[in-house]
């Protein structure tokens, strides 16, 4: 059984791994080709994923014909290597297309992750047509998922199963920093997040970590943080850091689940550029736009976004979760609570029976 796939950022790759060991057990002889990192390079992958990690309205669009012919080199690649399923994990506009191309040519398609229609761009259900298999993360998702071509699952969100990483009952007077996983994040976020901190910690009593996924992350932080003293990086996972955290400064995306598994009280920023924040912001759907606000359907986790995400008001909310600590903790502990652990298995059974027939 040959494999394709297309993992374009660190939380994909864990998904992507997790999924390939499942299957591992119904297809013996598996073999995978495509991109992705971390856990996946050891299926011997391409790494070379740059071009993926191109975000927000305006860079895609100058580097429209990059994506294209990197996206048209991996569709004959996976022809010509004659894979029996494609997965497609998250940048939904970029794997649709694969979709679309594979599944005419009979492969089986598979996406993971539903892309967030319950919060921006509805339309993009049309296209849940090319996808034989739909893989959600939270129960609520289903829902928006008629249109896919035969079935979709609920099969938990990865970190659920390194729920006993996240576990700590001694608290350090650690604030866990977060900017996000792509440089353009990092570039967006890191210095105000820096800045608020340091504003929050004028009688120096805490000390800031960053956990760094991958190395290259190590220079573009270490040279924003040089001057700061109670500032440092650690290439260690998240989890490592939040588990002694006190409180969170984070990148809104899957760093927040991690926060709330981690019950700690988390401020979320986010930072574009102006006509990213333009357009997005007339797009979305939902009141909120972290995932512990949105299973919660409150203000779990303040927000902080765009002009918003000021060094005072960062160091505010940190004041503030911290003097509420154990209500906050409260609140955590109630969302988590909601979050369903599933696992792959039915997914895994269908897809084998599917491959069969």
């Amino acid at each position: 059984m040959k494999i394709g796939i297309v993992s374009a950022e660190p939380s994909g790759d864990l998904l992507g791994s997790k999924i390939l060991s499942k299957l591992k057990e119904k297809f013996e002889d598996l073999e995978v080709v495509g991109v992705g990192d971390g856990p996946l390079v050891q299926k011997n992958i391409s790494t070379d994923r740059e071009i993926l990690e191109i975000m927000g309205l305006v860079d895609p669009i100058l580097n429209f014909q990059k994506i294209i012919n990197f996206r048209n080199n991996l569709i004959q690649k996976f022809i010509d290597e004659n894979i029996d399923i494609f997965i497609g994990i998250d940048a939904p506009d970029f794997n649709f297309e694969i979709h679309k191309k594979l599944q005419k040519k009979g492969i089986k398609t598979v996406h993971v992750v539903c892309p967030s229609v319950w919060a921006w761009r509805p339309g993009r259900v049309k296209k849940f047509n090319y996808v034989d298999y739909m893989l959600c993360l939270f129960p609520f998702e289903l829902e928006y998922c008629a249109n896919v071509n035969k079935q979709a699952f609920c099969i938990g969100h990865p970190l659920l199963d390194k729920q006993k990483d996240f576990e700590n009952d001694e608290k350090e007077n650690i604030i866990c920093i977060m900017p996000g996983s792509r440089k353009a994040e990092i570039q967006n976020n890191l210095e105000v997040m820096i800045d608020g901190f340091n504003q929050f910690n004028f009688e120096e009593k805490y000390k800031a970590i960053i956990p760094i996924y991958k190395e290259d992350d190590k220079y573009l932080i270490q040279d924003k943080i040089q001057k700061h003293l109670n500032i440092t990086f650690a290439n260690v996972e998240s989890s490592e850091i939040l588990k002694k955290a006190k409180a969170a400064v984070v990148c809104s995306g899957t760093a927040t689940l991690e926060a709330l598994l981690a019950e700690v009280p988390t401020t979320v920023i986010y930072k574009t550029n102006w006509f990213n924040h333009l357009v997005l912001k007339n797009l979305m759907m939902s009141e909120f736009v972290s995932i512990p606000n949105i299973i919660a359907d409150e203000e779990i986790f303040f927000e902080l976004l765009q002009s918003n995400a000021t060094p005072e008001n960062i160091a505010h909310d940190l004041n503030s979760n911290l003097a509420d600590y154990e209500f906050r903790k409260e609140m955590i502990q109630a969302v988590k609570a909601k979050l369903e652990k599933t696992n792959l298995e039915f997914f895994c059974n269908r897809l084998y029976e599917d491959c069969r027939s």
